[in-house]
Formats: structure tokens, sequence, C-alpha cells
């Protein structure tokens, strides 16, 4: 029986005692060492923390040997002429709300000694003094943040070559000695660059690493490094129950325009203390801009009123380095609510003076209140979305229109790619090359190629359809190498479980950025650099402007992000948009390191967790390249035989379930997308025995008896595949449990009623589907031959075939014979098993746990088995 997410909240699945067959539990995991325990109690100690922190919440450190090395290390903060440099602050009446605990600051050096005063009194249990007046020489033990302009000391101890290399973001951070004692300089170029070389020293800190003898040289490897935030759409992160909106007269997104009710009050320029925790957020992982408002763009952020708004939040985020944009509407300048300055249709002509003045002067009203403003974000001819196509113009005409117009004010246009015209070509994946591609190739009067301006980018997500669990990355990465390309990235989880499911999604941005496009130059020769993140970042075909998009959707809720788990996924995006080329089991680590603990057992096992979370999910959603499963009116429960009035939104066009097999066939013989790759990955994915498995329905529509590399015929590796996607859920919740003496109450409560409603939900998803796709296969579950498939001996029969998706199994035994489980004979021999219960009667309840380690992680089975008589 499957349970409604809907009915389950609070809810507990009935099964069972811990045991050592579940990874990072039992006697071992439970133990906390002595050198740990300080930390845990006061963890522990703090129940009702509600992760409002996000990372940066700065524990004391309860290793005492470390805590004492530390407090060596760190007796003092230096930052010269911190109040000198102020930004840019266009509202008079700028204020924080009554009764906050965040602060505004006017200067991004204040920012950064703000940062060092919290993190390090919290990490070091102890006030740490400010020096003003550092003397001749820094005492040993300081720290001193600063640039070679605003410090004196950074000039006597860095020089401007050391700086050179890591231009306008990056850092150094260096250990200076005198005999055995020291000090610590962080320095940037930017006094931007020195606040993130502070919050890369202080996460040293947060995870336990060495702050002596330090030599750190870092810039980020992506110029631009933005947040797309998406407010009421794809709202997972709101403060009501469902998680889907606001209370108290908000509307569940972070930022507050129309606020109503007993939070009329709270809206800009009134600053929200969450205002600021995201900032300091966002600039620890090295992000430097936001586009606030949807990409179904409302006019109304150009109207005046909310430029007003907009300028508050600018001067409240600039300290921190983040920049606003805006999304907006191709046909904005129609809007009566621009009046007088309005334009008609006929005037949307994207070569004429009209339409280009139009935005020039729009732009010009936005720079007057925000001066750093940088541009804005356009969905066009995509789902309702206007754009030049409706005027018989192209996306080249109508990017370069917008980009003229706000060029000389020194801002961007990011154009989304996002499109599917299904007039173009029958597969929906085919369309966005096809309709960009030639403007790319387009040769120009003087002799170049390429017609987009170079203040244009195309923002182009990962993969070719729409931010699924997996896809294969995006046919136009290499290809448009005359044009900027920003890459976009779903930080926001409409796919992949939403507030609901326990998803890392730093492994899938790596498995994208890490894979191989074999582009080529003009003449056909491999490039040397030739990853997608080598795309990305400019150094595979000499772009020198560059950009990563994140698709964000902060809000209200007490965490700011729905589920506590979701909050990594912001914190990989940060990083890895900073440095793609990081381990994505790094950054959890550091991630849980910094937000739940730092003892081992706990980092090990909740990092564990992660990092076969979104292989798991992948596996009960839409396994071997299955794609687009998902029911049309949330995106996130499974509906597999769903048609709508547009094919290329039904599951049924993704999926071609039919006698035969499954899959959707886009090799040489089918629509033909995989020509759109370079040659090396199109004859890999063109050729049904060469492609990656776990991209082969993408490409392929592959036989029910096809035989699979296991060694099953597909039938049965894909029916095994969803059981194992939920039998990884289940490890996680068991797991889970297991280390509730080391988190804090509410917040491991929290997470464990979301570990829940994902196992049940995970089922439902392997339910529907599998039952769906067993009208086509005409084929029964397979039982026997799975990874977590057992037989087992009771009353002298040994009996099978249970297959591993059902709930609990009935067994009927002849009068007189014993209920006793004498025997478990696992089908893998590596699977090892634990007989939790027997039944002392009949009738009588037996549970069997079934555990393995595979590929992507540990998977637990409970075989409830309900043992009754045989009727006579």
């Amino acid at each position: 029986m499957i349970i409604s997410r809907r009915t389950l909240l609070g809810a507990v699945v009935p099964v069972t005692a811990a045991t050592g067959l579940v990874a990072g539990t039992g006697a071992a995991a439970g133990a906390v060492g002595r050198e740990e325990g300080a930390a845990a109690l006061r963890t522990t100690a703090d129940g009702d923390y509600d992760g409002s922190d996000l990372w940066l919440r700065y524990v004391p450190v309860g290793d005492p040997g470390l805590l004492r090395k530390y407090r060596e290390s760190v007796t003092a903060v230096i930052v010269e002429n911190a109040g000198r440099k102020k930004v840019h602050r266009h509202t008079p009446n700028l204020s924080m709300a009554p009764g906050s605990t965040e602060k505004l600051v006017q200067t991004t050096l204040e920012a950064a000694r703000d940062e060092l005063v919290r993190g390090l009194g919290g990490l070091l249990d102890r006030a740490v003094p400010v020096k003003t007046d550092p003397g001749d020489k820094p005492s040993d033990g300081a720290v001193i943040v600063g640039t070679r302009d605003s410090s004196r000391i950074v000039r006597q101890h860095i020089s401007a070559d050391d700086l050179t290399s890591v231009g306008d973001d990056g850092y150094l951070i260096r250990s200076f000695f005198r005999g055995t004692q020291g000090f610590t300089v962080i320095a940037g170029n930017t006094e931007v660059g020195a606040l993130y070389g502070t919050f890369a020293f202080l996460r040293r800190l947060q995870t336990h690493k060495s702050i002596t003898r330090l030599d750190i040289s870092e810039s980020p490897r992506v110029r631009h490094r933005h947040l797309n935030n998406w407010e009421t759409v794809r709202l997972y992160a709101g403060n009501n129950a469902s998680g889907t909106g606001g209370l108290n007269g908000e509307n569940g997104t972070i930022f507050n325009f129309t606020g109503t009710g007993e939070s009329a009050g709270r809206n800009l320029p009134v600053i929200l203390d969450r205002y600021i925790v995201a900032a300091r957020a966002m600039a620890s992982v090295g992000m430097n801009g936001i586009t606030i408002n949807l990409v179904n763009a409302d006019n109304v952020y150009l109207t005046p009123e909310y430029i007003a708004q907009e300028a508050a939040l600018a001067d409240a985020l600039r300290p921190y380095g983040i920049k606003l944009a805006l999304s907006i509407n191709y046909t904005a300048p129609t809007d009566p609510r621009f009046a007088p300055d309005t334009l008609t249709n006929e005037q949307l002509d994207p070569h004429g003076e009209e339409f280009r003045g139009w935005w020039n002067r729009r732009a010009r009203l936005l720079q007057a209140s925000i001066p750093d403003f940088t541009g804005f974000t356009v969905k066009a001819n995509s789902e309702g979305q206007p754009g030049p196509q409706d005027f018989g113009d192209d996306h080249g005409d109508g990017a370069n229109a917008i980009a003229a117009a706000v060029a000389p004010l020194g801002m961007k246009i990011y154009w989304r790619t996002f499109v599917y015209n299904a007039d173009v070509d029958e597969d929906r994946l085919k369309r966005a090359y096809l309709e960009f591609g030639y403007i790319n190739d387009e040769r120009q009067p003087d002799g170049t190629r390429g017609r987009f301006l170079d203040n244009v980018f195309l923002q182009t997500k990962n993969g070719p359809l729409d931010f699924q669990a997996r896809e294969p990355i995006h046919p136009m990465f290499g290809r448009m190498e005359h044009t900027n390309q920003a890459l976009e990235l779903q930080i926001t989880q409409e796919y992949t479980g939403q507030d609901e499911m326990l998803c890392y999604l730093g492994p899938m941005w790596e498995e994208a950025l890490k894979t191989d496009t074999y582009a080529r130059d003009e003449r056909g020769r491999l490039l040397d650099k030739r990853l997608m993140g080598h795309i990305v970042d400019g150094t595979a075909q000499g772009h020198s402007d560059t950009a990563i998009v994140g698709v964000a959707n902060l809000g209200n809720a007490d965490n700011l992000t729905g589920h506590h788990f979701s909050q990594a996924n912001l914190f990989a995006f940060g990083r890895q948009s900073w440095d793609w080329t990081l381990d994505s089991a790094d950054i959890a680590a550091d991630w849980v390191r910094m937000t739940w603990s730092n003892r081992k057992n706990v980092v090990g096992t909740i990092v564990k967790m992660m990092m076969g979370s979104w292989e798991a999910l992948v596996s009960y959603q839409t396994p071997f390249g299955m794609a687009h499963q998902f029911r049309s009116s949330d995106h996130y429960g499974p509906n597999p035989a769903e048609r709508l009035a547009r094919d290329d939104w039904s599951p049924v066009y993704y999926n071609k379930a039919d006698s035969i097999g499954l899959g959707y066939d886009r090799s040489s013989t089918g629509s033909d997308f995989t020509a759109q790759y370079f040659p090396t990955l199109a004859a890999r994915y063109g050729d049904i025995d060469t492609v990656p498995e776990n991209l082969l329905m993408w490409f392929h529509h592959v036989r029910w008896d096809r035989r699979m590399r296991s060694g099953r015929i597909f039938w049965d590796e894909l029916v095994y595949r969803y059981q194992m996607g939920v039998q990884y859920v289940t490890w996680m919740r068991l797991t889970w449990d297991s280390l509730q003496p080391s988190i804090d109450a509410r917040r491991f409560s929290e997470v464990k009623t979301k570990l829940t409603i994902h196992e049940a939900d995970a089922g439902d998803w392997r339910d529907t589907c599998v039952n769906y796709w067993k009208e086509f296969s005409g084929r029964d579950n397979p039982a026997d031959n799975g990874p977590l498939s057992i037989k087992i001996v009771v009353g002298g029969r040994t009996i099978g075939a249970f297959d591993p998706s059902a709930s609990s199994y009935r067994i009927t035994l002849p009068a007189g014979a014993s209920p006793k489980i004498t025997k478990v004979i696992p089908a893998d021999r590596a699977t090892r098993y634990e007989i939790l219960s027997q039944a002392d009667d009949v009738p009588g309840q037996a549970i069997v746990r079934v555990a393995k380690e595979d590929f992507f992680g540990p998977i637990v089975k409970d075989y409830v088995f309900v043992i009754e008589r045989a009727h006579p």
C-alpha cells in the first residue's frame, strides 16, 4: 500500500529496530568520542534551532585541542579603514525591521570585519577584539583583512605582483611568522575579494582545517555567478504548511514587495533579517548577482514604484558584492502602465529607434537608482511568452536590439534558449539548436562569425530538455563558439523532489560539467580543453566573459529553502560556479561540517546519504534515460500515462511505451538528434551498444528483452532499478534515525518527517511506473534475481519469488509446522541479512532486513512476512 504524501505528514513508517546492517548505525556510529563530546552536547542542547543561519551558524569548536590551537592563532581582528569606502546608498529611509538581529553595513570591509567578529566569536566561544590602530606591526595572532589601498599592513606584506593573478574577485590568505608566533593576512585587489577571502578563512575553522602556514591563492573560474530567483512559481520554501506559499500577508518568496495585513509594514525599503542572511550566504560562496523576479516577467518590476523598492534591496545587498538584475517581457513597451511612454506593436521593430530607445530609457531609469544594475534576463517565444518571432524577427534580432540599447550603460542581456516551437522539428530536443545555431554561424561583414552582440549571453540549461534528474549535456555547449553562453542550472528542485525529497544535486552538476563534449576547432581538431566546464569558463574557445546562473527559489520559510538539505544545493551551486573542478563529495563534507556537525561519524554518514541521493532519485523516477514522467499538475508525482493537449508536455511523448519496448529513438534511424553533438559523442550516443546505459532511453527505443550489461534483460533490470531507488531511501530514513543523539531536536524531527514522506512517494513512483510499463511489456515483476532478492526456509519449505516492491508477504504453513525462519538465502552473495523478529506463534509476523552496498550506495529492504495456517 502506498500512503499519499498528503496524508503522511507526521506519520512513521512501521518497521523496526536499528541494526548494524544499516551503514552509519549501531554502537560504533552512536558513540560520541571524548574529544567531540562538548560539541555534541552543545549541538543537541539547542533543540529549537530552525536552520535560519544556513551554513553560517558558527557553532563553537568542540575539540579542546583544536580549540586551543585556534585560540592561539587568532587573538585579534584588524581591518584598517573599514568605514572609508562607502558603497552607494540610494534609499534615505533604508532600515532594518524592528526586532532584527542582522544589521546594515555601508562598506564591504565592514561586512568582512563584522563577519570575522561574529564567526570567530562563535567558533572560539569568546569575543575576539577588533583593533582599529594596529601600530607599527601587527600583534601575534592578528587576522588582517583588506586591500593594498585600504591597509598599510597589507601593502607591507602583499605585493601588487602577488595579487595580479587573482583578479578582481580573488584573494590571498597568507601566514607570516615571527619565531613560533605570527599573523594572518587576507587580501584582495578589491574589497569584495577580501570579503570572499574572509569567508574562505572562516570556512577553514568551521570545517576544522588548519589555519597555520597558509599560502592560499584563489580566484573564480567564471566571471558572473548569478541566481535567478523565481518568486512564487516553483516556490517550495514558503512558510505555510505545504511549503508552497506564505502566511501573514506575505506571498512566500524571500523579498517582500506587496505584503499585506500584519506584514504590510515589512515591505521594502524595510530590510528583513533573511535578506542579509541570504546576502552573507551568497557572498560566502562567491555569488555576485541575482535576478530577483520570475522569467515569465511581470512588467510591474519596471515601474517607478517597484524600482524604488528594488533600489532599497540593492542598497542592502551591495556591500556583499551582489548586484541586481531583472527579468523582462519582450513586449513591455506596449504596457499601458508606462503611459505616456508606450509603443504600439508596429513600433516593436528591433532595428528601429523607437524600440531601442524605449529600452535605453527604462534602463537609465533603473541605473539612476541602482548604479550597478547589471541588465536583463529574457524568456522570449517560449511557453506563451512574447518575443521577436511574433513580429517576423528571430532571436538574434530581438536579443541584439535590447543589448544595443543597454550596452552604453554597461549592462548585459541574458537571453534564455529554452525554446521548443513544435513547428521547428518533431523532436523537442532538437529545436533550441535549430533556432540559435545558424545565428552563431552567420558570417558578418567584417569576416567574423556570429551575429549576437558581445553583451549578449545565451542562457542554456545543462541538458536539452528541462532540468530532469539526468540528461545528456546540451549539444549547444561547444557548438556556439562565436557566442557568449551562460550555463543555467536549477537549484530549486522542480523535478528532483521539491521540498519533500532529500536530493543533493552537486553530483549531477559535476557529472555535466566534467562531461567531455569532444568539441573541435574549425579545422576539425579536438580541442585540448573541451569538458563542458571548459566551454562554460571560456578556456575551451577563448571567451573572456563567462557566466553560470542558478535558478533559485529562496523563500520566507524559517530555513529559507523549505527542506534543510536543500540548503546544500544552494551551497554547492556557489562553490561549483566559483570552481567547477571541485569534487561534489568534498563540497558536501564542508557543508555538513558547517551545518550539522564536525563529528567524524556524523560527517561520514550524512555525506554518504547525500552522495547517493541523486542517483537514487533517478532510479525510482526515470532510470536508464527515461524522461519527464511527471504529472502535469505539480511536476512532483508520477503519471506516465498522461496525455496533454500539447504532445511535448505529455509523458507518453517521451516514454514511447509499446509492446516492443520503451524509450525515444533519437539515433540516425529516429529523429537524428544525436547529429547535433560533435562526432565522437554523436557516434557514441547513436549506437545502442555504446551509449551509456544511464542515458539509454534518451536516445533509443529499447526492447523489453534486450540483454543489458548486467546479463539481465532490460525489463528485469528496469524493475530492479526502480526498486533500488526506493531501497536507498529506506536506508537513508533508517540511517537518519540513528543520528538522533547527534542532531538538534527540531531539525532532526523535520528531516525525519521529510524522509518518511520521501520513502512513501518514492514507492509511489516505483509502483505507478512499473505497473504502467507492465501493460506494454506483458511481463511480471522479476523476483528471485534482484540485488536484494531472497528465499527463506520456514516450516521445512524453501519459499521464494518475493516481489521486492511489495510491502509484506503472506506465508501459509500446514498445521504443526514451526513459524520460525531457519534460513535466509540471498540471491546476491554480497547481500547481508538479519532476522529482526520471528513469529512466536501462528498467526504471527517475522521481519528480515536485507542490505547491500550497491553502485550508488547502501540499499535496504525489510521483508515483512505475515505467517498464517493453511485452511483445511
